[in-house]
């Protein structure tokens, strides 16, 4: 995902800050109850689609891992790596590292030097 998460999580909150500092104006006509009501609806909906996103993303693991489970890859080893990691029960934040650490050696295994060295 590229650490997109964040903006997803900030959108959410920008979503809530217009939404409530609207109807709070609307409703009030005051600016600084207004302000205060989009700033705590900025924290409810931020926390709510980081939430949300846990949950899709999680759902997402699981799926993929009893798909990918036992299926042979291109050189006819079997992958483990993903279902590993999803029975693990850690953190989101703890998957997304171990998941992040196995693409990058994975990435890096087949990655020849850029740069040709000898004359």
């Amino acid at each position: 995902m590229n650490n997109d998460a964040r903006f997803f999580f900030c959108l959410c909150g920008f979503a809530g800050f217009v939404l409530f500092f609207s109807l709070g104006w609307i409703l009030t006509g005051n600016a600084f109850d207004a302000l205060l009501r989009g700033s705590i609806g900025c924290l409810i909906l931020g926390v709510g689609g980081r939430l949300l996103l846990g949950t899709l993303l999680r759902s997402l693991l699981e799926s993929t891992s009893s798909v990918g489970e036992g299926e042979a890859n291109s050189s006819g080893h079997v992958a483990h790596g993903l279902s590993e990691i999803a029975k693990s029960n850690s953190t989101p934040e703890e998957l997304a590292v171990q998941a992040s650490a196995q693409a990058t050696s994975e990435a890096a295994a087949g990655v020849e030097p850029g740069v040709n060295t000898s004359v």
